[in-house]
């Protein structure tokens, strides 16, 4: 386990670094903010009030210092810095969107695994048919779809052709100000990115399932028990599907952040107020201490989550303890 913590480190260390050096090869960027008709001297204190006066060493030195939780005098929070555009501090702006990416994806996530496992456990149970080849054929056609072009089809056949019989709106946060409750939460809104986010991680658990699940009912024990006259039922929740779920897990695992870094042609498809839409809108504005922020925030994810695999993986498989 903590082979595998310092290897996360390490990752994390080396896409930090990655990114800081990417986003410094900008030319200029108080320029850009400012504008090509600001004065020299305005510029030159916006440089000095962020620290792009500073020689490109010390600043990366400063920037994985702010990360560090440890500082001088102890632990300290990490800090992602302040917004060029509204001078806030990047981890509370963060923060205040993450919420709302992480309720699509946590529930894209759910809705792919629980209907993804479910419908390729069925069919790697009830073998080669027309209407299993159908849903591989849907399935392949979900995983290659871009999700900005998925995000269009759904918005406009459910949010727009079909509104009359679901009710969903095309845009919206998931929260809504009422002229006479005030705010109030409309997970409403929630349900077609969710949908939208779900298709490629649904496609992928559904063909894994099934081939895991063919693995597995090709072994010798499974014939066994079918002789002995172990029902399918049976089979499935205490043979298969415990086998079954290693590369499905390792799939998820790759998805949930996955599903973080790509929500943002989502988010600013259906307006949802996320840190996709936070993302798409600082990388637009120039705003750069933000978008590396976003970025070093799912890096961070990628790795936490890989480790919870590892750790999940022992618990379901003991021959990896």
């Amino acid at each position: 386990m903590w082979r595998s913590l310092l290897h996360g480190c390490g990752v994390l260390w080396g896409a930090l670094t990655l990114v800081f050096f990417l986003f410094s090869m900008v030319p200029d960027p108080a320029r850009q903010i400012a504008g090509q008709n600001e004065r020299e001297e305005v510029v030159e204190a916006f440089r000095v009030k962020h620290g792009l006066d500073q020689p490109l060493g010390k600043r990366y030195m400063r920037f994985m210092y702010d990360l560090s939780p440890v500082g001088a005098q102890g632990l300290k929070w990490p800090s992602l810095g302040r917004s060029f555009l509204s001078d806030r501090p990047v981890e509370m702006a963060i923060v205040q969107a993450m919420g709302p990416t992480l309720v699509l994806a946590v529930g894209a996530m759910i809705l792919a695994l629980v209907l993804g496992i479910a419908v390729g456990m069925i069919l790697a149970f009830t073998g080669d048919h027309a209407i299993g080849r159908w849903v591989l054929g849907l399935a392949a056609l979900g995983m290659s779809a871009p999700s900005f072009v998925m995000a269009i089809l759904v918005a406009w056949l459910f949010g727009h052709m079909l509104y009359a019989y679901t009710g969903l709106p095309m845009t919206g946060g998931w929260k809504e100000v009422d002229p006479f409750l005030g705010p109030r939460l409309a997970l409403k809104n929630a349900i077609l990115p969710m949908l939208t986010l779900g298709i490629r991680p649904l496609s992928v658990v559904i063909q894994l399932t099934r081939n895991a699940a063919l693995e597995v009912l090709g072994q010798s024990y499974i014939r066994t028990a079918r002789s002995k006259g172990v029902s399918n039922w049976k089979l499935a929740r205490s043979h298969v599907l415990r086998n079954a779920l290693n590369p499905v897990l390792t799939s998820a695992s790759g998805w949930l952040a996955t599903l973080l870094a790509g929500a943002v042609f989502v988010e600013f498809v259906f307006g949802w107020q996320g840190m996709g839409l936070l993302m798409f809108n600082s990388l637009e504005s120039g705003d750069l201490p933000m978008v590396m922020g976003c970025v070093a925030v799912v890096a961070t994810v990628f790795v936490l989550v890989n480790l919870g695999m590892e750790w999940v993986y022992a618990r379901l498989d003991p021959r990896l303890r």
